[in-house]
């Protein structure tokens, strides 16, 4: 019978803060090894014209989270970079871009504090690279409220895919979860499963109520479907219930540091076994093969956009930037791709608008008119729209562990979510994938 085992009831952020800060892995940054090696054409940001933007500044802000345990600024990070390499090319017709950026120090209450400011503000025209690990359904009350809106780089909890003024660029860990999971089911190694996740509200519940329901629908056997207490460093008894449910594939939905603790006890008691490990998109970096070792080779993950080593015009500018823009040691992974093209996105719908015009209302009304946006860095088209929710990438990539680093082992996938139905009957009926 398909169950949710959950270790402990759902614990508040301190808990998940002691988790993450005990064992965040060093991140060494810094080129992509493998990767296309990028030319002058790459850093033609925006208008391309290698004039500095002088005219009046237009204001752009960001809510991440990049302390309090758990540090998602790579998104950020890659939107300023993307932002500084546009005002170095013209700007917005002429106008710069001047960019903020707001910590939430992974505490809702400065999440909201942080959003009622900028709605408040009105020479924020948008938000653009937010990476929030808390706080989307507060900080949406205070732009709706506002009329402002963000095309988030990274998104975590449920509510950053079911807000009206917030719409991610990442696929988010649910999806990442089940497009993992309906790779083994490609592969007849999906039955029986196990999951792993974060027992945290409107996050690690969200996850596992989704591959609850697939699973059911598909006829999978869940072996374990276990949510932990995010404060857990003791992961022995964990490991003994995968061994002894045995079961064909596993999926753990953790931030990467718990992941690689978890593979480290797995490791000690040489539990890997015939079972294919795996986690979604929170291990996809390009420094996780070697922080985990050799024992993992084969080790598989999913990615929400391309691979970081990719060849294509949005991937290879992605790299050009961060080499010229940002610092040295500066994350190259999956959260960077999704701030430098939430910010590539921004750039674009505004290039078309009279620089003069431009205001909260006139941006917004180019933001929620992107469809059909199309780059290498996804698998289908992008789009906004107006909505209750968005959640507009929900195609994604496999990656396996090859000699310490990851390589792609599936393209693009369509992932099944019993829960998706509205939205992809609205991409349909409001002809969102095209422009």
């Amino acid at each position: 019978m398909n169950r949710i085992l959950r270790a402990t009831a759902a614990l508040g952020v301190g808990a998940l803060v002691v988790a993450l800060s005990a064992c965040v892995p060093e991140d060494d940054g810094g080129p992509v090894q493998g990767a296309p090696s990028a030319d002058a054409a790459d850093l033609s940001c925006g208008l391309g014209t290698g004039e500095e933007a002088t005219g009046e500044p237009i204001k752009v802000a960001a809510v991440a989270t990049a302390s309090g345990g758990v540090d998602f600024s790579s998104s950020p990070g890659s939107a300023q970079a993307y932002f500084d390499c546009v005002n170095d090319n013209g700007g917005i017709n002429g106008r710069p871009i001047e960019y903020e950026v707001g910590d939430d120090a992974l505490d809702p209450t400065r999440t909201a504090q942080l959003a009622a400011g900028y709605a408040a503000d009105t020479s924020v025209v948008a938000l653009v690279g937010d990476a929030t690990f808390v706080g989307c359904d507060v900080a949406n009350v205070e732009y709706q409220k506002a009329g402002l809106y963000s095309i988030t780089g990274v998104g975590v909890p449920q509510a950053c895919f079911e807000s009206s003024n917030i719409a991610p660029v990442n696929a988010g860990p649910r999806t990442s979860a089940l497009a993992t999971m309906q790779y083994f089911e490609r592969q007849d190694q999906a039955d029986p499963f196990f999951a792993i996740g974060l027992n945290t509200r409107g996050n690690g519940d969200w996850v596992a109520d989704g591959i609850e329901k697939y699973a059911a629908e598909a006829g999978i056997e869940l072996a374990g479907n276990v949510l932990s207490d995010p404060a857990e460093s003791n992961f022995l008894p964990l490991i003994s219930q995968v061994t002894q449910a045995d079961p064909a594939s596993l999926v753990i939905v953790d931030p990467a540091p718990i992941a690689a603790s978890i593979l480290a006890t797995a490791e000690q008691q040489d539990a890997r076994g015939d079972i294919q490990w795996s986690c979604t998109a929170s291990c996809y970096d390009a420094q996780f093969g070697e922080q985990i070792g050799d024992y993992w080779e084969g080790f598989v993950a999913n990615s929400e956009l391309a691979l970081v080593a990719a060849d294509g015009d949005d991937a290879n500018q992605w790299r050009a930037v961060m080499d010229e823009y940002a610092d040295a040691d500066a994350p190259r992974d999956t959260f960077s791709q999704a701030g430098f093209l939430s910010a590539k996105i921004f750039v674009d719908a505004l290039l078309p608008l009279d620089a003069e015009t431009l205001d909260r209302e006139t941006v917004s009304q180019a933001v929620l008119g992107v469809k059909g946006y199309e780059s290498d860095l996804l698998c289908a088209p992008w789009y906004y729209g107006e909505a209750d929710e968005h959640h507009a990438n929900h195609a994604t990539r496999m990656a396996v562990i090859e000699d310490g680093a990851y390589v792609e082992l599936e393209g693009c996938q369509d992932v099944a979510d019993p829960d998706m139905a509205d939205i992809l009957e609205r991409e349909q009926s409001e002809g969102l994938l095209t422009e």
